[in-house]
């Protein structure tokens, strides 16, 4: 049963992310500039005349992966906290980091292969209309793929601050099943804290 309850949740983490990659990937078709390129007299396209636009759609790119990145690192540690109880007081935040970390890279994907096909047609017709030496508008790309690793290293890092905060109240999700205390299985603490559970100052 516990099984069954982490493999739902990991469809539901890493599903949720996947649709928020597709959305993502909308607005940054919508926003996004888009520099101008010159075609060659082979049909293929030059980066010319070179502006500050020509990385400028990585650069909104990585700030949609950003915000989403601590939007997604906050729900996932407050999804797991909310759903310990139901893992039998089972320390799960190692699994839930996973599907946020895989949830996360799929989710940056989805939203740049969204970006790159909705533009891929009208650049492809405007191409195709385009003589040697026109001066056209580009189309989505992302020249960096590391920019794909930014919505999960946020998500991580946001996901590791509310981790400390827990760790530092002494609330831990599976602490605070177990009815507040820390886990049998942490003797030093065990032999730290008084009869009634409180840890001496």
């Amino acid at each position: 049963m516990v099984t069954q309850r982490r493999l739902v949740a990991a469809a539901v983490v890493v599903g949720a992310m996947a649709l928020v990659g597709a959305l993502v990937g909308v607005l940054w078709w919508t926003l996004a500039p888009r520099p101008d390129v010159t075609v060659t007299s082979e049909g293929a396209t030059v980066p010319y005349p070179v502006s500050e636009t020509t990385f400028a759609s990585e650069g909104y790119f990585a700030l949609m992966a950003t915000a989403v990145g601590l939007v997604s690192g906050y729900t996932v540690y407050a999804l797991q906290y909310r759903l310990a109880a139901t893992f039998r007081g089972a320390d799960v935040r190692l699994f839930f980091l996973f599907c946020l970390v895989v949830g996360a890279f799929l989710g940056s994907v989805v939203a740049w292969r969204v970006g790159v096909l909705l533009d891929a047609e009208g650049f492809q017709r405007a191409r195709d209309a385009a003589q040697p030496g026109d001066v056209i508008t580009a189309g989505l790309r992302l020249h960096a793929l590391s920019a794909l690793l930014t919505w999960p290293f946020v998500g991580v890092l946001q996901y590791a601050v509310f981790d400390a905060v827990s760790m530092w109240r002494r609330d831990l999700p599976y602490m605070r099943c177990a009815g507040g205390q820390p886990d049998s299985a942490d003797p030093g603490s065990a032999r730290a804290a008084g009869p009634d559970g409180d840890v001496p100052r």
